[in-house]
């Protein structure tokens, strides 16, 4: 067996040895991410001794395993399903050896631009994936600089990346765990002034959203690009949060992009419905097509899940870590996110409030 594989990649060329590379570091960044990203947490875990914390770290792990064998059962479906329908199309000969054949394949298939493309062009599909987008965009891209600085947290450009080629879900629990795990620090009393290298970056980001989906072949792949680069760029460069009377405010800037979202998220829904038979254009109508959108293609399948668990932990982030969050702003996150999506209510809840106390951390048993 061994041999045989030798022998197919001795008689493989420039081309194909370069794909086989590609597809085999992408693996091997993942590793080297996980790496990061849980060394991080783990200098932090010996901290943490309080009972409480402990429980909910157990839980954002599970939501952590959850999560990436469920996104992740799909992305290999989507693989399986990319190389048979690269191999039907063109009539490959199957009797050649296996490694050639997925080398043929990875050199005449972009993975990243065809799974994009699979959940971003369709009206439910994009329903969908724009949920993604803006939560990444916007909220998650702020939540982690500001919390990441405030807890001094190592390599928080890794968990963006992490998020970016594993899955937005599994980041953001390990995120979570990495914040319980931390020392708990207090919160800036006072306005908090946003960086320019964070709010410019994170808008230009945003309006690269309502793009997408009326792109085409030539302009696709570099505005998905231009929106995924830009959010890590001020990641690199994390630096303290610092009480200012000038300059923008975080709360102002968690409003800014809450408001920013709302039009872009209401042209969707409303193009996803329109989409819908006339007979029936009702909310259940389209969460039963978004439903079926979601088991319609393995791509679609991995980020709607995605969606899914993201927003499951984010909202019970939001619940179990804040002291001052009041019944309405509760009902809210819960009642409007199925509806809304958490890219639309998660900056609406994450703004600091005026009222809150100074630490509205977990507290101590």
């Amino acid at each position: 067996m061994a041999q045989n594989l030798m022998v197919q990649v001795a008689s493989m060329g420039p081309q194909q040895l370069l794909a086989l590379g590609i597809f085999a570091s992408y693996f091997g960044l993942i590793l080297w991410l996980f790496n990061r990203v849980l060394g991080s947490i783990q200098v932090a875990s010996s901290q943490t001794q309080n009972e409480r914390k402990g429980s909910l770290i157990q839980l954002f792990w599970a939501l952590t395993a959850g999560s990436f064998a469920h996104t992740w059962f799909y992305m290999f479906q989507y693989m399986a399903w990319s190389f048979a329908n690269f191999e039907d199309k063109n009539g490959v000969d199957v009797s050649s050896g296996i490694l050639i054949r997925i080398a043929n394949w990875l050199c005449e298939t972009s993975l990243f631009e065809e799974a994009w493309a699979a959940v971003c062009f369709g009206k439910v599909n994009w329903w969908w994936s724009e949920q993604l987008c803006l939560f990444t965009v916007g909220a998650w891209t702020i939540f982690l600089y500001v919390e990441g600085s405030r807890h001094q947290i190592k390599h928080v450009w890794a968990y963006m990346i992490l998020g970016q080629v594993v899955a937005i879900s599994v980041a953001s629990n390990l995120f979570y765990i990495a914040l319980l795990s931390a020392k708990p620090q207090p919160r800036l009393e006072g306005k908090v002034a946003v960086p320019a290298k964070l709010w410019i970056p994170v808008f230009l980001s945003l309006a690269t959203i309502p793009i997408s989906p009326f792109t085409d072949e030539k302009t696709f792949l570099p505005n998905l690009l231009i929106m995924h680069v830009l959010i890590v760029l001020p990641l690199f460069s994390v630096s303290p949060m610092k009480t200012s009377k000038r300059g923008f405010s975080l709360s102002i800037f968690y409003l800014m992009v809450f408001l920013c979202s709302i039009p872009i998220r209401s042209s969707t829904v409303l193009n996803a419905a329109n989409a819908l038979p006339e007979a029936d254009q009702s909310p259940y109508a389209l969460f039963r097509a978004a439903w079926t959108t979601l088991h319609s293609h393995p791509a679609q399948s991995s980020i709607g899940w995605d969606i899914v668990w993201t927003t499951t932990s984010f909202v019970i982030w939001t619940v179990v870590s804040s002291t001052a969050l009041n019944l309405f702003t509760t009902i809210y996150l819960i009642v409007a996110t199925p509806f809304a999506s958490v890219g639309v209510t998660a900056p609406y809840v994450l703004r600091p409030r005026t009222h809150e106390a100074p630490d509205s951390e977990i507290k101590d048993d």
